[in-house]
């Protein structure tokens, strides 16, 4: 299959910059790219194309990668965010996993999520959670791109929610996370044309024991594959650590040997001045949820993040998944904390979501921009729309980051595969599959109204 796609708004990212070609245009064979820029001859490329594609009035740039996500998180949606963190992600939505979602119930949901990320401009997902291969089936049925992990714990999460950190290590959860990890990775990395691979996912360093997070970083390494995990992520962690096991988060990661570049951690809200010079040295990644520590009230020390020259990429987390958020809330929140616009704009939250984003997942050479010969994930988003306009040649980037917003995708590709085209799903039924998890959905919440109860919400 043969793909033109000419007329647009070309931003390739190519090198992480977000320069525009105003009459640009994209040739996808199979799932590569053939060609890109504005030299392209139009008018052979249409006798030699299976399908033509007039972008006038559009942008076309990279898929987005989403560094951070919980396709389970469906189940949770608008639950927490006006609930304290403690009472709303821990004692709600985790002690609803916990005590009362199954993976049957994960799955339907979970397609609405995935649909949710794909429709709004999301190509790639790092994707980590229980109850695998859920994700990993979600990924494959979607058409989305996704690094997929199985989350190791060794305590009952939802306890967290209690705010006393206290803990009843379970190793029955440890080996049946492990069991999970190990099927994923012989069994589904590398499935579906390379789309799906797999990472070791440890839930975080304050709900392992250290000796059980160095055996999952040991696993990491027999199979040669990526870690991924919530890293200073909730109030108390590193006082808790301190206690426990006299090692900060992060210092202890790094003595356990599991920080490098192909380490991923989530939030990163509380480090302080020597976790973020740890990161850096082990040129650690940071996935940065802008818009959900925007919720939640707490947020990292970013300039001194940005200063260092860590490494960071920008992820939604599990509520929300509209990447365009979460670049406005990575820009917007920063600014208040630091009182100017210097500290990033809109090119530089669209790096963090595309070249940013691929680097810190080790999947550069594939995606993250658009270039001969990379793996043909394209989205083209409309720039007609009263909101975006007037449209000033020179602002594009801007307007598309600030203006444009995920319902304005109205093409994405994967891998070749056009999966959504004008604003319409190609190969799944989206009506159908959302009436269907409001169904599993309700009959979740109608199991779930004791933790409701309990924390005084209807």
């Amino acid at each position: 299959m043969r793909t033109l796609i000419h007329g647009g708004y070309l931003i390739t990212m190519k090198d992480g910059k977000a320069d525009v070609v105003t009459d640009g245009a994209i040739v996808i064979e199979g799932d590569r790219i053939a060609a890109v820029g504005g030299d392209i001859d139009i008018a052979v490329e249409k006798t030699l194309a299976d399908e033509v594609i007039d972008a006038r009035g559009r942008a076309i740039l990279p898929g987005f990668v989403n560094t951070h996500t919980h396709v389970a998180g469906a189940l949770s949606k608008a639950l927490t965010e006006d609930v304290p963190t403690f009472g709303g992600p821990f004692r709600i939505a985790l002690g609803m996993h916990e005590n009362v979602i199954t993976p049957e119930d994960m799955l339907l949901p979970g397609m609405v999520h995935a649909i949710e990320m794909l429709k709004t401009g999301t190509t790639t997902i790092n994707e980590c959670w229980w109850n695998q291969p859920q994700s990993a089936r979600i990924v494959e049925a979607t058409g989305l791109r996704g690094i997929v992990a199985s989350e190791i714990r060794e305590v009952d999460s939802s306890r967290i929610g209690f705010g006393r950190y206290e803990r009843e290590w379970d190793q029955s959860l440890v080996e049946k996370g492990v069991d999970e990890a190990i099927d994923l990775l012989e069994n589904w990395h590398g499935k579906a044309n390379g789309r799906i691979t797999c990472r070791v996912a440890p839930d975080g360093p304050d709900r392992l024991r250290p000796e059980t997070m160095g055996r999952l970083g040991e696993l990491a390494r027999k199979y040669g594959v990526g870690l991924h995990t919530h890293l200073c992520a909730v109030p108390g962690e590193n006082e808790f650590m301190l206690k426990l096991w006299g090692k900060k988060s992060i210092p202890l990661l790094r003595d356990l040997g599991m920080l490098g570049p192909d380490f991923i951690g989530a939030h990163c809200v509380y480090m302080d001045d020597e976790d973020i010079e740890i990161m850096v040295e082990t040129g650690a990644c940071m996935s940065h949820t802008a818009y959900l520590c925007g919720k939640r009230g707490y947020y990292p020390p970013i300039k001194k993040i940005y200063d260092a020259g860590m490494n960071v990429a920008l992820g939604s987390d599990w509520l929300s998944n509209d990447m365009f958020n979460v670049m406005r809330a990575g820009i917007l929140i920063a600014r208040v904390l630091t009182g100017g616009v210097a500290i990033r704009d809109a090119e530089d939250v669209l790096r963090m979501s595309t070249y940013d984003a691929a680097k810190c997942l080790g999947l550069l050479d594939e995606v993250g921009s658009l270039e001969t010969g990379k793996k043909a994930d394209v989205i083209l988003v409309d720039m007609t729309t009263s909101w975006v306009n007037p449209l000033r040649v020179q602002n594009i980037v801007t307007n598309l980051v600030y203006n444009a917003n995920g319902g304005d995708v109205t093409h994405v590709f994967v891998d070749g595969e056009c999966l959504v085209a004008d604003k319409q799903l190609k190969k799944l039924d989206e009506r159908e599959l959302i009436a269907e998890a409001q169904k599993v959905a309700e009959d979740v919440w109608r199991r779930s109204e004791y933790l409701f109860a309990a924390e005084g919400r209807p």
